[in-house]
C-alpha cells in the first residue's frame, strides 16, 4: 500500500483544524455572553413600563384623612404620597354615579373628551359633532365603544356629589384649591408616564386604577420630553407598553411604588410627582381636586373641631365650570403667579413694568403676526390694571396685598382661557397646510370641486368634524353648485380666514417664569 505525503498529513491537519475550531467556539462564547444574557440584563425590554423590576418602594396607606396641619407637616411639605382607603365612600357619587343616574341627572351636560390613549392626538366628537365635546348622556350611551373618556373640568351640577376631604377644609389650602377634574371611561384605560403642574387628591367611585408612582428625583432617569421641560406639568417621550430599554437605558434603574385604588379610595399625589395610571371596570368614574403646590403652610381657622367632608358646592374653587360652552380650566398657579412677581422686585421692592414686558412678553409662537397683536393688547391691559396711575411700576407690597380674586384678574392677563377649552378649537386644532392641500387633490376628472369626498377626507384623514368641513365648502360657494378647481384657488384664504387667525396655546411666558424660578431656587 502506497501511502501518500498528503495522506499522512491529512489527519494532523484535521486534528488542529478542530482544535482551532473549539478555540474559536470557546471564545466566541466568552466574547457573546452579554448578548446570551440579553434577556436578562434588560429586563422588561419592550414590555409595559413597570416590568423592569418589581416595586421597591412603599407608598404609606392611611384609613383616615388626617386634619390640614398634619396633612402639611408630613406629606405635602415633604412631597409624599398616601392613600387615603375609604375616604370617596363620604361623597354622594360613591353611592349614586350610576349609568342610569348620571343619564337622567346630568345627561344635557356638556363635557370635554380625550383620546383613550393619551398618544393619539386625535380628538373624540361628540353628539354636537364639535371636536373633544359630548354630553354626559351621549357619552355614556356609547362609551363602551368609543375610542374617547371623558377628562373634563366638572360641571356645577354635579359639584354636590363630590366631598372635598378635610385635609383641604382650613388654613392656606382652603383658597388653593384651583379646579376639580372628573374622569369617565370604559374598558380601560391609561395614561403617560408624567407629571401634573398641581398637587391633587384622586378619588374613585367606580372601577379600579393601578399607579406607578416614581419619585421626582429620579427625572433625569425617565426621559422627560423637551417641551415640557420647563413647564410644570411634563411626560416622558417611552412608550408605556413597550419600553425600549435600548433607546431608553436608564429606564431599568428607575426605582417606583405600585398602588392599587379600589372604589371609595383616594391617593394624594404631590405636584410634580411621576405617575403612570391604568384603569379597570365596566364603568371607571374619578374625580381629581387640583391644589397649589404651596411653599408654607397658615392655619387660619384651622382650630375648628368640626372640620369634616363638604360637598365641593359649598367649597371654595378657583376656576368652575357651568356645565355648558368654554370650560377654564388648565390655567397657571396664581401663587406661583405671585411668588413670581416678588422676585422681580429690586432692592427698593420696586417692579418695573416696561422691564418686565420686554423680558417676558416676546412670543414664541409659529403665528407670530397673530400672536403678537393679541399679546400686545392684553399687555396694555395688563399694565393698566396694574398701574392706573402711570407710576411705570409696582411695589412688593401691592403684589403681597392682592386678593385671591385680583390675582385671578392678573392671571387672565397673563395667562388667558386656553383655546382648548372653547368650542371654536377646531379652527386651532387641524393644521390649514393639510386642509389647503386636500382642497386641491379633492376634484374629479372634468376639474370640478369633490365637495363629498373633501368633506369625507376631512373628517376622515385630519380628524376634523363634518360641520366644519361644509362649512368651508359653503364658504368656497360649493354647496349648492359645482365649482371649478381654477375658481377654487381664489376663495380658499376666505374660506380659511378663521383657521389663519385662530388663536394656540403660548407657552413663552410660563417657560420663562419656570425658568427664573429655578434660578431663584422657588419652584
Amino acid at each position: 500500500m502506497i501511502v501518500s505525503k498528503e495522506s499522512l498529513t491529512f489527519p494532523n491537519i484535521q486534528v488542529k483544524m478542530h482544535k482551532a475550531n473549539a478555540l474559536i467556539y470557546v471564545l466566541s462564547l466568552i466574547s457573546i455572553k452579554p448578548f446570551v444574557c440579553l434577556d436578562e440584563v434588560l429586563v422588561g425590554h419592550l414590555k409595559p413600563f413597570g416590568q423592569h423590576r418589581k416595586p421597591d418602594v412603599v407608598t404609606q396607606e392611611i384609613s383616615a384623612v388626617p386634619h390640614p396641619a398634619e396633612f402639611w407637616e408630613t406629606y405635602v411639605s415633604k412631597n409624599k404620597p398616601v392613600v387615603f382607603r375609604g375616604a370617596a365612600i363620604h361623597s354622594r357619587a360613591y353611592e349614586l354615579w350610576t349609568e342610569e343616574f348620571l343619564i337622567s341627572e346630568y345627561g344635557d351636560l356638556t363635557v370635554r373628551l380625550e383620546a383613550r390613549a393619551e398618544a393619539n392626538d386625535r380628538l373624540p366628537v361628540g353628539e354636537a359633532d364639535i371636536l373633544g365635546r359630548d354630553t354626559i348622556k351621549h357619552f355614556i350611551q356609547n362609551y363602551q365603544t368609543m375610542d374617547a373618556y371623558v377628562i373634563s373640568q366638572i360641571p356645577q351640577p354635579m359639584e354636590r356629589d363630590i366631598g372635598i376631604p378635610p385635609c383641604l377644609r382650613c388654613g392656606s389650602f382652603s383658597e388653593a384649591i384651583q379646579e376639580v377634574h372628573l374622569f369617565l371611561s370604559a374598558r380601560g384605560g391609561k395614561t403617560k408616564l408624567h407629571q401634573d403642574p398641581f398637587s391633587n387628591i384622586h378619588c374613585i367611585f367606580n372601577g379600579t386604577k393601578d399607579w406607578l408612582l416614581v419619585h421626582p428625583d429620579q427625572t433625569d432617569l425617565v426621559y422627560m420630553s423637551d417641551d415640557s421641560k420647563y413647564e410644570w406639568g411634563g411626560y416622558s417621550e417611552i412608550d408605556i407598553d413597550s419600553v425600549d430599554l435600548d433607546e431608553f437605558p436608564k429606564i431599568k434603574d428607575v426605582h417606583y411604588s405600585k398602588v392599587r385604588m379600589n372604589k371609595g379610595d383616594c391617593i394624594f399625589m404631590p405636584g410634580g410627582y411621576w405617575h403612570q395610571v391604568r384603569s379597570w371596570g365596566y364603568m371607571n368614574s374619578a374625580v381629581s381636586i387640583w391644589f397649589s403646590q404651596l411653599k408654607q403652610f397658615t392655619e387660619k381657622d384651622c382650630d375648628n373641631v368640626n372640620i369634616s367632608f363638604t360637598p365641593m358646592n359649598e367649597v371654595r374653587v378657583l376656576w368652575q365650570y357651568s356645565g355648558y360652552g368654554d370650560l377654564s380650566q388648565g390655567h397657571m398657579d396664581i401663587y406661583i403667579l405671585k411668588r413670581f412677581l416678588l422676585t422681580l422686585a429690586d432692592n427698593e421692592g420696586r417692579i418695573w413694568l416696561k422691564d418686565f414686558v420686554q423680558k417676558y412678553f416676546q412670543s414664541e409662537s409659529r403665528r407670530r403676526d397673530v400672536m403678537r397683536k393679541d399679546e400686545q393688547e392684553r399687555v396694555i391691559k395688563l399694565v393698566e390694571y396694574l398701574d392706573p396711575d402711570h407710576k411705570g411700576f409696582v411695589t412688593r407690597g401691592y403684589i403681597e396685598n392682592l386678593t385671591v380674586d385680583q390675582l385671578k384678574e392678573l392671571l387672565l392677563f397673563i395667562d388667558p382661557n386656553d383655546v382648548s377649552n372653547t368650542e371654536e378649537f377646531e379652527y386651532s386644532h387641524i393644521d390649514t397646510p393639510y386642509i389647503e392641500a386636500l382642497l386641491t387633490e379633492c376634484h374629479d376628472k372634468r376639474g370640478i370641486f369633490d365637495k363629498e369626498k373633501f368633506i369625507s377626507s376631512y373628517v376622515q384623514g385630519l380628524g376634523g368634524t363634518h360641520t366644519k368641513a361644509t362649512e368651508i365648502v359653503e364658504s368656497l360657494g360649493a354647496h349648492d353648485k359645482d365649482i371649478a378647481m381654477a375658481d377654487i384657488e381664489g376663495r380658499i384664504s376666505k374660506a380659511l380666514h378663521k383657521f389663519y387667525s385662530a388663536k394656540e396655546h403660548d407657552p413663552t411666558f410660563e417657560r420663562k417664569m419656570y425658568q427664573h424660578l429655578r434660578q431663584h431656587d422657588e419652584l
